[in-house]
C-alpha cells in the first residue's frame, strides 16, 4: 500500500537555498 505525504512549505527561511535542501532531503527520507 502506497502512502500519500503532504508537505506544505511553511516556514520564514523561504529566501535561504541552504536551509531549503536540508528540509527537502528531510522530506525525502519519508
Amino acid at each position: 500500500m502506497q502512502q500519500l505525504v503532504e508537505c506544505v512549505p511553511n516556514f520564514s527561511e523561504g529566501q535561504d537555498s541552504n536551509k531549503i535542501g536540508i528540509i527537502i532531503s528531510e522530506i525525502k527520507k519519508i
